[in-house]
């Protein structure tokens, strides 16, 4: 039977510390905290290995999560009706309810438990559908209720104490970067700007070096933040997931996408190109 996010619960035989470790194990496997991501991660990660490779790593994501991304599916989980962003931060804590608890209820154990939890449910709800939900009819899925719940659980973590960054899990940028993503997925320019803010802060936290290969990836974060910041400025949405939403591209739009990356977001034909 659906649920209300405060009246839903997280069902125990799916959501446990076993599952967290698992889906960080298959993100994470093979690199220490310290290191520069190799290019094995990277193609992992950023879905740019051959079409076998990722396949094999979407099956095996789809292995770990996918029982428990339907087990919280919008015909279980009911989210609030979307009106607009502001709302959605306002009622942040209304709309990750049950995910915010099992975060707090993983901090009452120790810090370090809460921040792998929270790692590993971000992992879950902003990562996993894009690597096991990629039909054009599944991305709305992915954009307006998965995404939701992860912008939401990562706001409502970082206004509560105690600092999540404080734990030795957050102490590398090859881990706390994945929390930015939700922030990076959204299309509110406000988001876009806490996303910039937070990693700042967590950079000189962390004393990153300016030169060398640690300041070179975080570089390529910079520029992959204003590859997605630029249509939000430009349009206040992504146009390459107007298809799959059902909105209509402007003109202008249209124009942008013949050139622009779509993050593996496909386009069909516009009508009038038929």
């Amino acid at each position: 039977m659906a649920s209300s996010p405060a009246a839903f619960q997280l069902p125990r035989d799916v959501f446990n510390q076993s599952m967290y470790a698992q889906l960080r194990e298959i993100w994470f496997r093979g690199h220490t905290q310290t290191a520069v991501p190799d290019m094995s991660l990277l193609k992992r990660w950023f879905s740019i290995g051959s079409p076998e490779e990722k396949d094999a790593f979407d099956k095996e994501c789809s292995s770990v999560a996918s029982t428990a991304l339907a087990a919280i599916a919008p015909s279980e989980l009911v989210l609030p009706p979307f009106s607009n962003y502001a709302d959605d931060i306002k009622n942040a804590e209304i709309v990750a309810s049950p995910f915010l608890k099992e975060v707090r209820e993983a901090r009452q154990a120790d810090g370090e438990t809460g921040a792998k939890t929270l790692l590993s449910l971000v992992l879950l709800l902003d990562q996993m559908p894009r690597n096991t939900l990629r039909r054009q009819d599944e991305l709305p899925m992915v954009f307006n209720h998965y995404d939701r719940i992860a912008r939401a659980l990562l706001r409502s973590v970082l206004a509560t104490g105690p600092d999540i960054m404080d734990q030795a899990t957050m102490g590398s940028r090859t881990y706390w970067m994945w929390l930015l993503l939700p922030l990076t997925h959204s299309e509110d320019l406000s988001t876009h700007e806490l996303a910039l803010k937070l990693e700042r802060q967590w950079r000189q936290r962390d004393r990153e070096p300016t030169e060398g290969p640690i300041a070179e990836f975080a570089a390529r974060w910079i520029t992959a933040e204003d590859e997605h910041i630029e249509p939000i400025k430009r349009f206040g949405r992504y146009p390459h997931r107007n298809q799959c939403l059902g909105r209509a591209s402007t003109p202008e739009e249209m124009e942008y996408l013949a050139t622009a990356k779509t993050y593996g977001v496909k386009q069909q034909p516009e009508k009038d190109e038929l």
